[in-house]
């Protein structure tokens, strides 16, 4: 089953929160700041965090923010005690699966943590094709960027050679090389690959 993590630092949140969800079949761990869920958790890892907005030190939302910034694939539901629509707008904008507010409503909760558990298993998968595509593209001359950058602006292998100043037998090699390197068997193939890397 998946981790999942509660931060709140009203230990009675923590306390009736983790009753509930265990009556669901869940095993909680709750942290009463982001810090100690910062320095106890693997963010690189799978996971669902439900984050109050409000606490001292490093609230919710800033610690949403840096998970945001870490390309974290865990799926987090911000919780608040009086949150308004501008805060909710605000923690999904910065990629928040829903907003709660307290008390929490159960089959409301059930329903988010379901396509939670979606969304950090898609999140991972996104964030190894990342990883892959950075990869490949690290073993790239910067003349095959080059390259790479003006087949995937459509443009012809003699049109090509001529701006790079190379002859097109030279041009027709570094190609050759960049669908290689990238693992691609044509342009359509390339121009999907460098797409899905821009989402």
């Amino acid at each position: 089953m998946t981790n999942l993590y509660l931060v709140d630092d009203d230990q009675a949140v923590l306390d009736s929160l983790t009753w509930m969800l265990n009556g669901l079949g869940y095993q909680p761990k709750g942290f009463l700041s982001a810090d100690s869920f910062l320095q106890q958790v693997d963010i690189n890892n799978t996971g669902i965090a439900i984050l109050d907005v409000q606490m001292p030190g490093m609230d919710g939302s800033a610690l949403l923010t840096h998970m945001s910034k870490a390309q974290s694939p865990i799926a987090v539901i911000m919780l608040s005690g009086h949150g308004s629509i501008a805060m909710a707008v605000q923690a999904i904008q910065k990629g928040a699966l829903d907003f709660l507010e307290k008390p929490v409503d159960g089959d409301k909760l059930v329903r988010l943590l379901d396509q939670a558990g979606e969304l950090t298993e898609q999140n991972l998968r996104s964030k190894q094709e990342r990883q892959a595509l950075s990869d490949k593209l690290a073993t790239l001359t910067p003349r095959e960027h080059e390259v790479m950058e003006k087949v995937l602006e459509g443009k012809l292998n003699k049109v090509i050679a001529a701006e790079l100043n190379v002859a097109q037998r030279t041009l027709e090699l570094h190609r050759q090389k960049v669908m290689l390197k990238m693992q691609v068997s044509n342009v359509a193939e390339l121009a999907f690959l460098m797409g899905k890397s821009t989402e």
